[in-house]
């Protein structure tokens, strides 16, 4: 698919302004941003992972010092917790600005950093801009139209769809897989690398290393924002076990192990502590809604 057939039909999604829906990282979602005048806005926080495509007008990003001008066609991907300064300037001919959104949950997330690990671990892209390839459109207008309501589509086909999205932005390198590590808290930083994968011998070490700083460094960041490794580690793993067992098909032999746990009395003993009840009582394919 082309750039110029895409956007005629993001264009369908996007007639409205849809912004004020609350954003939440439970739910992969669509919106749309629509303005009949230049808007100026400083220091947004990006709560969620996504890619925005232009579809009429031009947006300007002010992105860790760095500034970038997007037309219609053009796109990028900004990674959680990113911190930009934004301008939406209305097309002159049709007096619209009007840009279409895709955000990614974090259970999805969780997923693709799971799947493609190695991808994963690189550091977060310093020019957000995305190429527009024909695989990249086709991919995000079935997402798109799926998440709009598309008749016969199951919620896993979705998720698949929007990993598809996902795994091209990672393989371009353009992936938001990562919170932005200059702007978010070190706790945040540190879930993002144990979620490539729960279960791994994890150390201080090697989470500093990823994360480019020392070990003291990182224990005492963690320490002024009232948590630990230890702690960090044990919550991801057991937050990782429960979403394996919600999706269904898993055994809670293989949640322990994704969880870490290699005594499977232990494991369920630290599931209940934490969720109020033993992991073979949990119901499959609770949904999204208990995975964040």
């Amino acid at each position: 698919m082309e750039t110029k057939a895409l956007l005629r039909e993001l264009a369908h999604l996007a007639r409205l302004d849809t912004r004020e829906i609350p954003y939440t990282d439970r739910f992969s979602f669509i919106s749309a941003f629509v303005a009949r005048r230049t808007e100026t806005v400083q220091s947004i926080s990006m709560p969620v992972a996504g890619l925005l495509v232009v579809l009429e007008g031009t947006k300007t990003v002010i992105w860790a010092g760095r500034t970038f001008y997007y037309s219609p066609g053009q796109a990028f991907a900004l990674p959680e917790g990113a911190y930009v300064d934004v301008v939406n300037t209305p097309d002159p001919k049709t007096g619209m600005y009007r840009a279409f959104h895709l955000g990614f949950s974090s259970a999805l997330l969780d997923m693709a950093r799971r799947s493609w690990s190695k991808l994963a671990a690189g550091a977060v892209a310093r020019d957000p801009t995305v190429d527009m390839t024909p695989s990249l459109c086709s991919a995000v207008l079935h997402t798109s139209q799926a998440l709009a309501g598309e008749r016969g589509v199951s919620p896993r086909v979705i998720d698949h769809r929007l990993l598809e999205v996902l795994l091209i932005l990672a393989e371009a390198g353009a992936a938001p897989l990562r919170p932005d590590m200059r702007t978010c808290s070190m706790t945040d930083a540190v879930r993002a690398v144990i979620r490539q994968g729960p279960g791994r011998p994890w150390e201080v070490t090697d989470v500093a290393r990823q994360l480019r700083t020392t070990d003291p460094t990182l224990r005492r960041n963690l320490r002024q924002e009232g948590t630990g490794f230890r702690q960090i580690l044990a919550e991801e793993r057991m937050r990782a076990a429960r979403m394996l067992l919600m999706q269904g098909g898993a055994t809670v032999a293989q949640a322990a192990q994704t969880g870490g746990y290699t005594s499977l009395s232990h494991f369920s003993k630290r599931f209940q502590s934490v969720y109020g009840h033993l992991p073979s009582e949990l119901p499959a394919n609770q949904g999204e809604t208990d995975a964040a």
